[in-house]
């Protein structure tokens, strides 16, 4: 894969951030949204002595906190939501946690959080966010982007607050960068992981999702709901940025069925503007893959950012040097959040990259959120014969035509985790 003109590093979920580099960032600096040196040293000295014992008071509030105050902060609400975290090794020094959650791997002090806003040390543990959703919805399972899951099936669809990256673009970024986002007025709902679980089944879902915000940063908590809704027969699905560890994709293994990545580029220049790198996504792809996940990839093509073809053509061939069944989902770029001064990404231009894709070997490519003048491109095809095994429009399903999970026509076998119906 070519990463500005060169070869890029070889992919490794084990390496870390440079130690200069590692997020290390008080709580109420978060929640200002105020950026960060290299060292974790404020960028701004604007912070009173007062401002700052408060957000250290936030940063140590612990679970048992009672009665929240008035107008009390995001920060604040969500450290009280905690319990003692799994994912986490002792430091390099007496006192200091590095967390695994993620592929920054943060190198936390006594007190402090990582990059996420949301875990932190207090005490000598790793506190972890666990017992509310920031948002929850019954949708399809397509519009997570899922298409070999279930298809037509309901999904409950749940998310926490923040994020390990900070993207411009971010469609969810009221509830992933709220931490970030001065004077945000988000509020947790405090639900139990059972609880969680029987809304999906009253509402008749076969899948539920953890998704709207990073869900290897809230691990702990997903593996909660997860085994819940695996005990209610219910298919399991981490909607990810994919910048996570070979601990987090173990830890999760056991109740997570579908591992969905959001592959944002293919350069470091490319990631390093939405705070990560590409090296442990695309590492985590194959990672996955190999623990038995079912692992699709989506690219949200963005005009001036990542569109150029020959940076999108290598990052075909990335999935399909893993597995060319991985399907690969080109999305159109709507203006949102802080990316709202260009254009929409031109159709014409992703069925183009979904050809090349197609004929460098991938088995499914799709273009499915411009389904007003690109059809085609949402229906499941037997990769053998041609012939639409599963049709669809605008994220919904419309005939399911497998066969055992086999073409109808020519009996190829299509991947993926089809329904009863269909497997």
């Amino acid at each position: 894969m070519e990463t500005n003109g060169g070869s890029a590093p070889q992919a490794s979920l084990d390496d870390p951030l440079e130690p200069g580099a590692r997020p290390h960032v008080r709580l109420e600096d978060l929640v200002r949204g105020a950026a960060h040196g290299p060292s974790g040293e404020r960028a701004s000295a604007g912070c009173s002595g007062e401002e700052a014992a408060a957000g250290d008071r936030a940063a140590s509030a612990g679970p048992a906190d009672e009665g929240a105050a008035a107008g009390e902060p995001l920060t604040a609400k969500l450290a009280r939501r905690t319990v003692p975290g799994v994912l986490y090794e002792r430091g390099p020094e007496e006192g200091y946690l590095r967390c695994t959650a993620c592929a920054h791997r943060c190198v936390l002090s006594p007190g402090r959080t990582g990059a996420c806003g949301i875990r932190f040390e207090q005490d000598g543990e790793l506190r972890v966010p666990f017992g509310y959703v920031a948002r929850h919805y019954v949708r399809s399972v397509e519009t997570n982007t899922i298409f070999h899951v279930r298809p037509g099936a309901r999904s409950l669809t749940f998310g926490m607050f923040g994020c390990d990256l900070r993207c411009p673009y971010c469609q969810n970024w009221k509830v992933s960068q709220a931490l970030r986002e001065p004077g945000s007025d988000g509020e947790p709902i405090d639900i139990s992981a059972a609880d969680l679980v029987e809304v999906a089944v009253q509402a008749g879902c076969e899948v539920l999702a953890s998704a709207y915000n990073e869900p290897m940063i809230t691990a702990e908590w997903a593996r909660a709901v997860f085994t819940e809704a695996r005990r209610r027969g219910l298919v399991t699905a981490l909607i990810s940025d994919g910048n996570t560890t070979p601990e987090a994709l173990e830890y999760l293994r056991p109740v997570a069925d579908v591992f969905r990545v959001d592959l944002k580029g293919w350069s470091a220049d490319q990631y390093r503007t939405l705070g990560g790198r590409v090296e442990p996504v695309l590492a985590a792809i194959g990672e996955a893959r190999r623990l038995g996940y079912w692992v699709e990839v989506v690219t949200l093509v963005v005009p001036g950012f990542n569109d150029k073809p020959d940076g999108l053509r290598a990052l075909g061939a990335e999935i399909a040097r893993v597995d060319p069944d991985i399907p690969w989902h080109l999305n159109a770029f709507y203006p949102r959040y802080k990316m709202r001064d260009r254009a929409t990404t031109d159709p014409a231009f992703l069925v183009d990259v979904a050809g090349v894709a197609y004929a460098r070997g991938m088995k499914y490519v799709y273009v499915s959120n411009v389904a007003d003048r690109v059809r085609e491109l949402s229906h499941t095809r037997c990769p053998a014969c041609y012939e639409v095994v599963v049709r669809r429009f605008n994220y919904e399903t419309q005939e399911v035509l497998l066969s055992g999970g086999a073409c109808p026509s020519c009996g190829t076998r299509v991947p993926g985790l089809w329904g009863p119906s269909a497997a």
